[in-house]
């Protein structure tokens, strides 16, 4: 790598530190997606509410049309009933029994007002309009003409009048061929039908209060009791810690379709969280290993030559061995940090615009460093690219790739045999590169494990065999940095294929 590059050596610190952190991280995405942006609430509190407010609504649609729908049937019989005293008092009209009969009118016989504090009001007139009779208080009401109905408000207090024009004057004790015809105004006060509005909207004003009531304490309890196993729920994932991984969702939980993804989530959550401890673990073990190795083969190195006395070739064969491990090491330290470096990139982004690269330009540079371990081993290497391929990427990013999967397969091909790297992109916006070994293939258990770190085939670990297990690591998080796949397969017989797949155009990371 030059000195220009993203990819920079930090301190080993680092690389630990970012270790030590990514299971901490995932513990907490529960509590940090959980953690309130603002003021505190209630669900339990915003269900009741909603409920209350629903009830409330409902009541008073309801005595809303109970109070219209009573003031019209009430207006209704209000009018029959004033159709019937005004009928009464026409009965009070009679004939005299005089030689040319004549009107008169009997107060004795006009019905009891309706309302005794407030009298009913009438007034009769002839044909001719002249005032027969009426009442002992006036009757300031003008009814339209052609109108039966009309109101009006004396000294405060509301009235409704019915007027009856031009009604005969029937008399069965005097026999008159031509009936005498008056108008009878009739008014009564509509003070009692307002007070019979008034009860019959607090009556059902007050039993749909009563209703609300008791729905909102049944629903209070219904909501508390339903969000119990949601409280369940929160207590055993808040006991969840490095010691207790021990996740059992209540039963109402799990068969809640409410509840049901929400459990699912913290399950697989909780999956992740354990395979990055094991992973974590693993990696540390792992990575102590090889350093022991490489310290422990130094150290060995150097106690040989302090044994005894040598002769200076001895020396220097032994300080060129320590070289050749301390750049060992070097190499393994330099691997690691670079798959830190990766998953930061990957995590926060880039720090620098990606230009255009063409992919087979960074193949032959990684060819030609890794022609000394091919020509050593003698196996050859074959590009085919029928056509340039471009994307968005960091010409020494890909470097990076292609070489580790060029040592890869040039390690496990046979001498004498061929590795082939292809380079063809698709018509979907990707660009697609495989290498090719002829080696025996890899065991259809171990495929899936491939990618994992420090992972090799090989249980001895013999430093005969090659790498550290890091190279297949370091593509899978740079290729899924790059928002790309890549897969392991193997060949009918004909070794394995390492395919890559890589968007031609990117804007923006992905989260490895």
């Amino acid at each position: 790598m030059t000195a220009g590059s993203w990819l920079q050596i930090e301190p080993a610190a680092s690389s630990a530190r970012a270790k030590r952190t990514i299971a901490q991280r995932l513990l907490a995405t529960l509590r940090r997606e959980a953690r309130p942006t603002g003021r505190p609430f209630s669900l339990a509190g915003r269900i009741i509410a909603s409920v209350i407010v629903c009830q409330l609504v409902l009541t008073a649609a309801l005595t809303t049309v109970a109070v219209l729908y009573a003031r019209l049937e009430l207006g209704r019989g209000f009018d029959a009933a004033l159709n019937g005293w005004a009928a009464n008092t026409l009965a009070a009209v009679r004939y005299t029994e005089t030689e040319v009969p004549d009107l008169l009118f009997d107060p004795s016989l006009i019905p009891p007002s309706s309302n005794s504090r407030h009298p009913d009001l009438f007034e009769i007139r002839r044909s001719n309009g002249e005032l027969l009779a009426r009442s002992a208080g006036p009757l300031p009401v003008e009814v339209k003409e052609g109108a039966t109905y009309g109101n009006f408000v004396l000294n405060g207090i509301p009235y409704r009048a019915i007027v009856l024009r031009q009604v005969p004057v029937l008399d069965r004790e005097e026999n008159i061929s031509v009936p005498a015809r008056v108008t009878v105004i009739y008014a009564a006060s509509r003070v009692g039908l307002h007070e019979r509005l008034v009860q019959l909207g607090v009556s059902v004003a007050g039993v749909g209060l009563l209703l609300l009531f008791i729905v909102s304490a049944v629903a209070a309890w219904r909501v508390r009791r339903g969000l119990e196993p949601l409280r369940e729920l929160a207590g055993l994932a808040g006991a969840i810690s490095v010691l207790n991984w021990e996740f059992r969702p209540p039963a109402e939980a799990s068969m809640a379709r409410e509840l049901a993804p929400l459990t699912s989530a913290i399950e697989t959550v909780l999956d992740r969280l354990q395979q990055s401890f094991r992973q974590q673990r693993d990696f540390t073990s792992d990575a102590a290993h090889e350093l022991k190795t490489s310290v422990a083969i130094v150290k060995s190195t150097l106690q040989s030559l302090l044994q005894q006395p040598r002769p200076e070739h001895e020396y220097r064969a032994g300080l060129e061995s320590m070289l050749e491990d301390c750049g060992r090491l070097e190499d393994l330290l330099g691997r690691m940090l670079r798959l830190a470096r990766i998953e930061q990139w990957a995590e926060n982004g880039m720090n620098h615009k990606l230009g255009t690269t063409e992919v087979t330009s960074t193949c032959e540079a990684a060819i030609s460093r890794i022609q000394a371990l091919a020509e050593a081993r003698n196996i050859q290497i074959e590009l085919i690219a029928p056509r340039e391929v471009h994307l968005q990427a960091d010409p020494e990013d890909l470097e990076v790739i292609w070489v580790n999967l060029l040592e890869n397969a040039v390690q496990y091909s046979p001498p004498g045999s061929k590795v082939a790297i292809h380079v063809e992109s698709n018509g979907g916006g990707t660009a697609c590169v495989s290498v090719q070994d002829s080696g025996s293939g890899i065991p259809e258990e171990q495929l899936p494990h491939v990618f994992q770190r420090f992972y090799r085939g090989d249980p001895s670990r013999s430093r005969a065999t090659g790498g550290f297990g890091l190279g297949l690591a370091i593509c899978e998080a740079m290729v899924t940095a790059y928002g790309g796949q890549i897969r392991a397969a193997n060949r009918d017989g004909q070794g394995t294929e390492m395919r890559v797949q890589l968007p031609i155009k990117r804007y923006e990371l992905s989260s490895v």
